[in-house]
């Protein structure tokens, strides 16, 4: 009798699992017959896969090959219309969608991709709301901000030039023990330093002490996998990161001695410094972003301490190793595109010769009397862009016309840096290939292919660093051509993971140039 009961109890715990691996199939199969043949999407063109199941953009991110991935689509199905990259994703590959996705404030609702707390509390990069957004970047906002240009060239350009003769220092001592240098890394330290001099007033000391200090660059990338992951599986974002305390146990913990925790247990330090000397009534010469952060408001209400960090910190987060990766591409396009390297040093020394550059030169000495530097400068972030992510919208009520096609209401409208910057007619004959003189060929097509470029982002949401990236390549790269000859010993490679771009392993070998 109880070998019976044990036998009928086996049964229904077999008959139990049987069912709920039956319901669980049944389930997945309909999801996935409805994303290919039922949804409102199922009439665009697009990979299966990608239209079944989110889990396979995930997987194409995590393998960092997504921008090659998005091209062979627009090679197989073409620009006319737009491809489905994932079950509620379109991709519009032409130029002509920016205006229509990032322009019109009935989109201003960014998609979920962005509100997975995987890049720490919420700040202007991951709010989803377009009204928030607008409110906190209002209130973050103000005549001496350092990321506007007007900000960088009055208040902060000088202490920049410190930063840049310290970076040729740097490396000129390098050349002399003619040791390999891994530029990629150096000028996103530079940046790095850079970027905590704007938050916090003074540098964290990358250049000065030759390291990724912290750890912070090294560990920020090997985050991005993760980022990248959880942003494209919608199931596991939606479901798997909301179980309570799941997120903390995988995240930076402000307790770490490096890293991205370091960096916000650091960030709540100097808050809790800076707030103590305000009420002893020591105010900053120069407003960094930190003080903007903590003079910022938000319906008459200072912004709250998990806020301030976020904000104190974003800089860093979004700006050191994208700003590292904008440096380190166009340098290496120019060494490894000797022509192109000629020219642009020509400009230079002809420029200095006529006494129109300051030591180290100045950003308008840049822009109006290097004008080959400047086309550089464009064409490898056209190429290169650093942040090639999937900036996706979300179609309004009642649907939105989009670059000439109609989108249902609820779906996820995005384009890519990387794909509308090769557009085959905007940039024919050669979209793929380096060619600076392209930007200076024609006044009328230059001013379409600057409306048309994609690396800041574009509209109310702009990227906040644009001017601070700006700021850095117009002087660090020129003056690193200007004092240093520079033979590749290893290109390297370009690397987009989680939809952000880093320049893995570029190694040179300097001698100053007399």
């Amino acid at each position: 009798m109880d070998t019976l009961v044990a036998l009928t109890d086996h049964l229904d715990a077999n008959s139990a699992l049987i069912l709920v691996g039956v319901a669980a199939g049944s389930a997945l199969f309909f999801r996935i017959f409805y994303n290919l043949y039922l949804h409102p999407l199922s009439k665009f063109p697009g990979p299966w896969y990608a239209a079944a199941f989110s889990l396979s953009g995930a997987i194409i991110s995590v393998l960092q090959i997504e921008p090659q991935w998005l091209q062979g689509l627009v090679k197989k199905y073409g620009t006319d219309r737009p491809i489905r990259i994932s079950p509620t994703m379109l991709l519009f590959p032409r130029p002509s969608a920016l205006k229509d996705i990032y322009w019109d404030p009935k989109l201003n609702q960014k998609a979920g991709l962005y509100g997975t707390g995987v890049l720490g509390p919420p700040h202007l990069f991951t709010t989803l709301d377009g009204d928030t957004h607008k409110s906190l970047r209002k209130a973050l906002a103000g005549p001496r901000v350092p990321w506007s240009m007007g900000g960088l060239k009055n208040e902060w350009e000088d202490r920049i030039d410190d930063q840049v003769q310290l970076f040729v220092r740097k490396m000129r001592e390098r050349a002399e023990s003619k040791v390999d240098v891994c530029l990629s890394d150096k000028v996103a330290e530079f940046a790095a330093d850079i970027m905590t001099m704007l938050s916090f007033t003074n540098p964290w000391g990358f250049v000065e002490n030759s390291r990724d200090e912290r750890n912070i660059l090294n560990s920020w990338r090997k985050g991005l996998d993760f980022f990248g992951f959880v942003g494209r599986f919608r199931f596991f974002r939606n479901y798997v990161m909301t179980i309570p305390g799941f997120n903390m146990w995988l995240l930076p913990k402000t307790s770490n001695e490096s890293g991205m925790g370091w960096l916000m247990a650091q960030a709540d330090k100097l808050v809790s410094d800076r707030e103590q000397e305000l009420s002893n009534g020591i105010y900053p010469d120069k407003p960094d972003f930190m003080q903007h952060a903590l003079d910022a408001r938000m319906d008459g209400q200072p912004l709250n301490p998990i806020q301030k960090r976020a904000h104190v910190t974003l800089l860093i987060q979004a700006g050191a190793d994208t700003t590292g990766t904008g440096l380190g591409s166009t340098l290496r396009f120019l060494a490894t595109h000797p022509d192109a390297l000629k020219k642009a040093r020509k400009e230079m020394d002809e420029a200095d010769k006529a006494g129109k550059l300051s030591t180290p030169v100045k950003y308008e000495e840049v822009r109006v009397h290097l004008p080959y530097f400047v086309a550089c400068i464009k064409e490898g972030l056209r190429l290169h862009p650093p942040a090639d992510n999937l900036f996706a919208r979300v179609s309004c009520p009642g649907g939105k016309e989009v670059d000439g096609v109609f989108v249902p209401q609820g779906m996820e409208i995005t384009s890519n840096a990387y794909i509308v910057q090769r557009d085959p007619e905007m940039y024919a004959p050669d979209p793929n290939a380096f060619r600076p003189e392209r930007w200076l060929e024609s006044p009328e097509k230059a001013a379409v292919m600057d409306a048309s470029s994609f690396v800041f982002g574009v509209g109310p949401r702009v990227c906040l660093g644009k001017d601070i990236a700006l700021m850095e390549m117009y002087k660090l790269i020129p003056e690193t051509i200007r004092r240093f000859d520079i033979k590749v010993v290893r290109e390297g490679r370009f690397v987009v993971a989680g939809g952000v771009a880093y320049n893995r392993d570029f190694t040179v070998k300097l001698s100053e140039r007399h």
